[in-house]
């Protein structure tokens, strides 16, 4: 099946699956042939940012009946991405967004730097999940997602 074909992989959240994470699919997709996602526990991410609001199995669910991923990894990736991981599953490289510094990018991908399997792809500005959170949060405070009665 992947027999000269390129598999790109992603490592991701996917928290309040939104069109900024289908425009990185599409970027880091163009880079190959295949797209394999992995996304990480609910744990791994509180450890680091606000924990998902989604669960693991939401965030799986949503990314798997997404057409442009050609493979989702049924259990949590790990956080930090290896060689040996993406020999593991089949990927020729790994692909993030360029929204990191170089010291980010050496502290989540710097086992994978030395070998050429990373690469990056345009950040897609102004929509992420932190974003339609304070979106609800706004809309709330406002009163505009309270129910309205129902006009007779």
């Amino acid at each position: 099946m992947r027999a000269g074909q390129v598999w790109v992989y992603v490592d991701v959240v996917c928290d309040l699956f939104h069109p900024g994470h289908l425009q990185f699919f599409r970027k880091a997709r163009a880079f190959g042939d295949r797209l394999i996602v992995g996304l990480h526990s609910d744990d791994e991410v509180a450890g680091y940012k606000p924990r998902p609001i989604w669960s693991f199995d939401e965030r799986l669910a949503m990314v798997k009946a997404c057409r442009l991923a050609d493979e989702v990894v049924d259990t949590p990736v790990p956080l930090h991405c290896t060689v040996e991981h993406l020999d593991a599953i089949g990927a020729d490289f790994v692909c993030h967004g360029d929204d990191m510094t170089a010291d980010q990018q050496a502290y989540w991908y710097g086992a994978v730097l030395p070998s050429g399997r990373f690469r990056s792809v345009p950040y897609t500005p102004g929509i992420s999940s932190r974003e339609i959170v304070g979106r609800i949060v706004a809309r709330y405070n406002a009163g505009t997602l309270r129910e309205k009665p129902l006009s007779v």
